[in-house]
């Protein structure tokens, strides 16, 4: 069986209100993760397994010099956030080029309520979403946004751009097409996919933190903070747990490396 895939919704966490602990940015971070009930690597798909993304190399370290996120009103949250949006097509794009992979830049609808987006009614806790028939990434710029850091919008809007990239890349489609016997192995994929993209959302944010992100705000609060607010002691479900979560992130923040980023060949524990 295969899986319809018209957009993928990001959902926000509920403590992201509460402010970030304190940190220092150089404290190593521990984190663990339970094994899934499904333990297999998927196989047969080297669209998944073998992609060229994982043999192009680092992104390089990348400014986007407005790239920082404003919470002062909707009116200046949309204009930063469409500010990152359009570093992030300059960034990957010349990655992709470099690489030799077709690009194509993604757009970015703000939205200031729940809306229909790509078919399909706003959840009452999604954050984000991408489309991918239409190549469009929308983010929700409403009171709880005001409310939370910037550091965590940092990573959610990352994060939904990740999508694109595994569009891009074949990962998207191939991810529809591979089978399931049971509903816990069709979670486990779907586990491998979303935690594939935070991965790619933290080569980003490595790439470009000293630039875009506060000065202020350490990784390893942010990295605390995804694993505090992630699902520790409840099933894994299509998200992951919040280790797992903040594991994959920071697998990408350290190396800016897409190899770094193969979920599909990972032990079950590591995207549980």
């Amino acid at each position: 069986m295969g899986r319809p895939l018209v957009a993928t919704v990001v959902t926000a966490l509920v403590a992201a209100v509460v402010p970030l602990p304190a940190a220092p940015a150089s404290a190593a971070v521990v984190l663990s993760a339970a094994r899934a009930s499904a333990a297999y690597p998927v196989k047969n798909a080297p669209a998944l397994t073998a992609n060229k993304l994982y043999k192009s190399g680092a992104l390089p370290v990348f400014g986007c010099r407005k790239g920082a996120l404003s919470t002062a009103d909707a009116k200046a949250a949309a204009k930063t956030l469409q500010a990152l949006w359009g570093c992030m097509n300059t960034a990957w794009e010349g990655y992709f080029r470099k690489a030799g992979l077709p690009f194509t830049p993604a757009k970015l609808v703000v939205l200031t309520k729940g809306a229909r987006f790509c078919g399909d009614a706003w959840g009452k806790d999604q954050a984000g979403s991408y489309c991918d028939e239409t190549s469009t990434g929308a983010v929700l710029a409403d009171k709880d946004y005001l409310r939370t850091r910037e550091i965590f919008h940092f990573q959610l809007v990352a994060g939904v751009y990740a999508y694109h990239l595994q569009r891009l890349t074949g990962i998207g489609k191939a991810f529809e097409a591979i089978p399931y016997s049971s509903k816990t192995e069709l979670n486990e994929q779907f586990r491998r996919y979303s935690l594939q993209s935070k991965c790619l959302a933290g080569i980003f944010l490595g790439a470009t933190w000293k630039t875009a992100a506060r000065e202020a705000e350490s990784w390893r609060a942010l990295l605390e903070l995804m694993k505090d607010n992630g699902d520790e002691g409840k099933k894994p479900g299509r998200q992951g747990r919040g280790a797992s979560i903040a594991r994959w992130l920071d697998r990408g923040h350290a190396s800016r490396d897409p190899r770094s980023c193969n979920t599909w060949t990972a032990a079950s524990k590591l995207v549980a």
